[in-house]
């Protein structure tokens, strides 16, 4: 907790405010858009208005929702997407492979458990319905016994209540300087959690028009808005670069060094090849209310925890300068608004149609309307099987006879370009949303696997665009994720949950002994998730070619019944018990190698006890052993020759040295007579240079005793002349 009052002063919460304000407005269509939709597809698609006006008019508010079908089977094929995640060293970063592959199934492992709250699945229904969605990213403990802690991913539970800066340019807004995320508490929830704060004066409104910390909800509670707010605080720190290619800021290494030395290893600290100054963010935490900053620190972050998952979103400009551009987030069903309302409308038509439909089956005159009981039960109840008399002459009276006494009711069908607009709707709302996998089944000619597979297939690329708006934030995530595990997995000897590419989930110790440990610094891994290939679509698909392969290749059918290749053929299993399949595939294969191991030895243990085979065997052993005797004869003969061989080379080379012995013998006598003579010019060489050094010597002794006396005789006569001055 920082003490500075600085972070908690007034000016501070102010600028902290208006920044959500600001935010708030900038992305207030867009909010308006997700609840709008979101009530549209989910809900009714007929609204408040629509209804008035119906009342009005005496028509049934009835409705016809055609696009939750379409987001579901997009939701349901999602459902079965595995992404394919990859975690590689960034450029001359010294990390291993190992525990590339480590942190790479570790993120899989967390996807795995956040997937099991629907995070995967919640956020890509936000994506089709709202237009976007919000993800967080946080560490916390365990469990509350635990001393170590976690890192958590999940979904933000109203992504209309978080924010971003609106100057962030990415796909995951993971550039701009600040995120936050708001929740609402009743105030009294908030009294127990703050008892020392008086929140008494604080303004309650109605409702939320543009932006207010304090509201009344329609059952007249009072709530309070909590806000969790993240900003970057950029710094300027010394950085280097080390001689094993790792690079650290300056104090990082100081404080290597200073460790290096206490431990007293004998080994060199790699040097420092270059330095450089770089800014650095550090990412700052505030909790506020509408009149008080809560709780400030700084955290361990390098990005933002908040990430923003873009569907489809576009970039527009208001009005006709460009310079005043905003982002439009739009759901996959935006432009089948339009096409809903007229299949609501249509339906409507018709039903008032059929609620105002003349329910009388017969026209009959007054005067031929018969008084017997049972003929006016023929009349009132026509539902009742009987026979329809009336009366034919006036008062029976023969002479006045009543024309067409009785006539049936036919009533006017409903127009036919109702009943078009309402049948057109379904291929038009198809072909907005480019979605035409929901009629499979209906063409007789479209009754075969590969036209409904690509049918499927063009469905799926018709949303392909809010998959990569998915696969953009959850990269981000992982990114995050991969910077936080050296800050919060430091302990020696822990356990790492990880899963593999085939599900199999295990633990993986690290920070120990001979064990890969988590001390790479930030920006030292790069990680890639793309699509996977699991969709039911894309296995249905790879199935089919694999058994048309198969059909048309008996050699390729003879591989892929093999032991290694089946698996593969199981993975593209969609049918009931498939994942029974899978695990059955390896203990099948085990259980078949057992078998034919017991087979081989049982053929062995019944050929050992057959006598024929037995003889065989002998008169093998036989063979076997003559040919190994014959082999150790001609090793031995071979043996001889060499012998023999070198003996004779031997000698030759004895011969040759005696010849050549004879040679340099000569050659050293001529050496020596050379040296001989060369000694005996260097003795007279010597013997004349020392006699000329000595009479050198003797020149310059000579030379110094008249350069004393010379002096003598000065100093004498100088001492002459000072005595006659004297």
């Amino acid at each position: 907790m920082a003490d500075n009052k600085e972070y908690y002063s007034v000016d501070n919460l102010s600028r902290i405010k208006r920044n959500i304000a600001t935010s708030y407005l900038y992305f207030e269509d867009n909010y308006k858009r997700f609840r709008d939709f979101r009530r549209f597809v989910f809900c009714e698609s007929v609204t408040e208005d629509q209804r008035a006006m119906l009342r009005r008019l005496n028509r049934p508010a009835t409705e016809f929702n055609i696009l939750e079908a379409f987001i579901s089977r997009l939701l349901g094929e999602f459902a079965k997407q595995e992404p394919s995640i990859t975690v590689s060293p960034a450029e001359d970063a010294p990390i291993p492979t190992e525990l590339c592959k480590i942190i790479e199934n570790n993120i899989r492992h967390v996807m795995y458990d956040a997937n099991k709250n629907s995070f995967a699945y919640e956020i890509y229904k936000d994506l089709l319905s709202g237009g976007f969605s919000v993800a967080k990213i946080w560490t916390e403990y365990a469990s509350p016994m635990s001393m170590e802690q976690v890192i958590r991913w999940a979904r933000s539970f109203d992504p209309t209540l978080c924010g971003f800066d609106p100057l962030a340019r990415a796909s995951h807004k993971g550039d701009g300087a600040y995120s936050f995320e708001l929740f609402p508490v009743l105030q009294e929830d908030f009294e127990i959690m703050y008892p020392d704060l008086r929140v008494e004066e604080l303004e309650y409104l109605r409702d939320i028009e543009g932006f207010s910390w304090t509201y009344e909800d329609s059952q007249q509670r009072k709530t309070i808005l909590v806000g969790e707010y993240y900003e970057k605080k950029k710094r300027k720190v010394k950085i280097v670069k080390i001689a094993n290619g790792a690079t650290m800021p300056l104090s990082e290494y100081n404080k290597l060094a200073k460790k290096w030395e206490e431990m007293n290893i004998l080994e060199q600290i790699p040097v420092i090849v270059s330095r450089r100054t770089t800014e650095l963010e550090t990412i700052c935490y505030y909790k506020i209310i509408g009149c008080k900053i809560l709780e400030y620190r700084e955290t361990d972050y390098t990005y933002l925890p908040h990430v923003f998952f873009d569907g489809h979103s576009i970039v527009l400009s208001r009005g006709e300068s460009s310079s005043q551009s905003y982002q439009m987030t739009r759901p996959y069903v935006y432009h089948a608004k339009g096409i809903q309302d007229l299949k609501n409308f249509a339906g409507q038509t018709l039903a008032n149609y059929l609620q105002n439909q003349v329910q009388h089956k017969f026209i009959v005159k007054k005067e031929a309307i018969p008084q017997e009981k049972d003929y006016l039960a023929a009349l009132t109840n026509p539902q009742r099987a009987s026979t329809l008399v009336v009366n034919a002459f006036y008062e029976n009276d023969p002479n006045q006879n009543i024309p067409d006494p009785i006539r049936e009711v036919v009533n006017m069908p409903a127009p036919p370009e109702v009943m078009a607009a309402f049948q057109v709707t379904d291929p038009t709302t198809q072909t907005i949303l480019g979605s035409y996998a929901s009629n499979n089944g209906q063409n007789e000619n479209d009754a075969s696997g590969k036209a409904v597979i690509a049918t499927q297939s063009a469905g799926n690329a018709a949303a392909m665009p809010y998959v990569v708006g998915y696969l953009a934030g959850l990269n981000q995530m992982a990114i995050i994720h991969t910077n936080l595990l050296p800050k919060y997995v430091i302990e020696k000897g822990r356990k790492l949950p990880v899963m593999d590419n085939a599900g199999e989930r295990d633990y993986q110790e690290v920070n120990s002994a001979n064990k890969p440990a988590l001390d790479y610094g930030d920006h030292a891994l790069n990680v890639c998730i793309e699509a996977g290939v699991n969709f039911q679509v894309q296995k249905n698909e790879a199935l089919q070619q694999i058994t048309a392969l198969m059909q048309a290749s008996q050699e390729f059918s003879q591989f892929m019944n093999d032991d290694e290749t089946l698996p593969i053929l199981v993975d593209n299993l969609t049918i009931y018990g498939s994942d029974r399949l899978k695990e059955a595939v390896p203990k099948w294969i085990q259980k078949k190698a057992q078998m034919q191991q017991q087979q081989m030895q049982m053929q062995q243990q019944m050929a050992q006890q057959d006598p024929n085979m037995i003889r065989a065997q002998t008169e093998m052993m036989k063979v076997k052993q003559k040919g190994e005797q014959d082999q150790v004869e001609n090793q031995i003969n071979i043996a001889k020759l060499q012998i023999e061989k070198e003996l004779a080379q031997a000698k030759l080379m004895e011969a040759e040295a005696k010849i050549s012995e004879s040679q340099v013998n000569q050659v050293i006598r001529l050496e020596e007579g050379e040296t001989s003579r060369f000694n005996h010019s260097i003795d007279n060489a010597t013997k004349i240079a020392e006699l000329e050094y000595k009479e050198h010597q003797k020149g310059i002794e000579l030379h110094d005793q008249h350069l004393k006396h010379a002096e003598l005789m000065h100093n004498i006569e100088q001492s002459k002349n000072n005595k006659k001055e004297e």
